[in-house]
């Protein structure tokens, strides 16, 4: 597979474009206001506790409390030799999860209140839910994901040849200390003894640095911040093949090539410099793709087409077959819809970042075969997204029923607010999402047309957002470009209508 990386960092925010096959696989976003928390260590204190759910409330520094199950802190006081893929952050590199019950043992057992705790968060804020935290603290590495609190060996689902499998287990169980487990990665497939060691003993010197921070700092407080999305994907996929790294940006491309340099020496010529006036993403015609990610209804190449719509229990998709009228017959017509819809569904899962429940209605099927086949088929375009699917048999309706793993908010949900024209049934940008689309279009009439003054009307609320509380990013802006930007409210504009004025 043909793997491609483009990277778009600005005064904004910095973007990352997954290509695959030179179609748009995977997009994310990391504002420069919000850094990514999943995977940060924190040393909490238990504010309260509930019995009657098994778990408690950590105050870890943040605007809400997180919560910590009582699952989530049992592996360090008993040693259970399993590793759920609800703990730690990394849900790609997890093994095989052993089913267990809950031990008769209750929270009240384990914690007080006021006590201290170190933790670490893998799951976001999302919604009116606080962000989710564990006392099973995994550390990634190269080749290894150090687990200090949780005796487990395990080895990474990708890695499918048995003799490979037992190879690595027994090279890494003889350097992990009493105690402790690891995860090995998929990079550590066919690699040697001395590279395990290095890639141990980088994590033992990590872990140690950790727990001496965690003895010196008070309650709540962050003891080790996880790095940069950017980082944390390229490690990710690197060891998968990648064809090509581009970065638009000077600064993140010394970091990135630093990075690679002492990570993946023989990867260091994949990473390239875009120097160019265009934008990255419309040279490589992906804007408009990224643009229409939050479409509800989405177009097949046959005519078909799905629809998707969050809500806040689950995401439901159906399936139609639109424009298209087949060739055969009825039931031809609808299973080759239902594969090309199977196909778009996978890509627009990874795409939104879509997690939790997933019903998926699609076109009725009277044969067995062909509903086993497009099942098969479904998963098996899921193989490649890094976040793990699990998928129930079909409902006496015929609906397919997944949950994929959810870290952190769709790319939907993180864009957009409840749209206040269609009474909160639907959603718009949000305010800072339509204010960096607002600079960005200062920015390439600037670029494109070398315009020294320019005028902006925007919706009222947005005129008075930037011209009181961004005055200085609008000052800069215009230093940048040596030209005035002006921004007027304009009453009788959508929330989402730029209109553009150049002098």
């Amino acid at each position: 597979m043909q793997r491609r990386i483009l990277i778009s960092a600005d005064d904004y925010e910095i973007r990352i474009a997954v290509i695959e096959n030179n179609k748009l696989a995977e997009y994310f976003f990391e504002r420069k206001e919000e850094q990514r928390i999943v995977g940060n260590i924190y040393k909490g204190i238990v504010t309260s506790i509930t019995p009657g759910i098994d778990a408690a409330f950590i105050d870890i520094g943040l605007s809400r409390n997180a919560f910590l199950y009582v699952y989530d802190l049992l592996p360090q006081i008993h040693d259970f030799d399993y590793f759920d893929d609800e703990n730690g952050f990394d849900e790609n590199e997890k093994s095989e999860s052993a089913d267990y019950e809950l031990p008769p043992i209750s929270i009240r057992d384990l914690l007080k209140e006021g006590q201290t705790i170190l933790v670490q968060l893998y799951k976001e804020p999302i919604g009116a839910k606080g962000s989710r935290v564990t006392s099973n603290i995994s550390l990634p590495g190269r080749y290894l994901v150090l687990l200090p609190n949780t005796k487990h060996l395990g080895v990474s689902r990708r890695i499918e040849e048995e003799s490979e499998r037992e190879r690595l287990k027994n090279l890494v169980s003889g350097m992990l200390p009493d105690n402790m487990g690891a995860i090995i990665r998929t990079a550590g497939r066919d690699a040697g003894e001395e590279e395990f060691r290095q890639d141990m003993e980088f994590l033992l010197n990590k872990w140690n640095w950790i727990q001496k921070k965690a003895e010196q700092l008070p309650a709540p407080s962050l003891i080790h911040q996880n790095p940069s999305m950017v980082f944390l994907l390229i490690q990710d996929l690197i060891s998968d093949g990648i064809e090509e790294i581009v970065v638009d940006e000077h600064t993140l491309y010394g970091e990135i090539v630093e990075f690679v340099k002492k990570q993946f020496p023989q990867a260091v010529h994949h990473v390239t410099l875009y120097d160019d006036s265009a934008s990255i993403f419309r040279a490589y015609g992906i804007e408009s793709e990224i643009n229409s990610l939050r479409v509800r209804k989405v177009w097949l190449r046959s005519g078909g087409y799905i629809i998707i719509d969050e809500t806040e229990a689950m995401t439901v998709i159906d399936v139609n077959t639109g424009r298209y009228i087949g060739k055969h017959n009825l039931e031809e017509t609808v299973f080759k819809t239902n594969l090309e819809s199977a196909a778009e569904i996978a890509r627009q899962i990874r795409l939104r970042d879509i997690g939790g429940i997933i019903i998926v209605d699609f076109i009725d099927m009277r044969s067995k075969e062909h509903q086993d086949e497009m099942i098969r088929y479904f998963q098996e375009r899921l193989k490649t997204d890094r976040s793990r699917s699990h998928f129930y048999p079909l409902t006496e309706l015929g609906l397919l029923q997944m949950t994929r793993k959810r870290v952190r908010k769709s790319l939907n949900k993180a864009l957009t607010q409840p749209c206040p024209y269609c009474k909160r049934e639907g959603y718009i940008l949000s305010a800072d999402s339509m204010i960096i689309k607002i600079f960005r279009t200062f920015e390439e009439i600037c670029r494109e047309e070398g315009a020294e003054r320019v005028i902006l009307r925007v919706h009222p609320r947005l005129a008075d957002k930037i011209n009181q509380e961004r005055l200085e990013q609008l000052k800069s802006l215009q230093e940048s470009y040596n030209a005035e930007l002006k921004i007027l409210a304009g009453a009788d504009l959508h929330y989402e209508q730029i209109v553009e004025e150049i002098a």
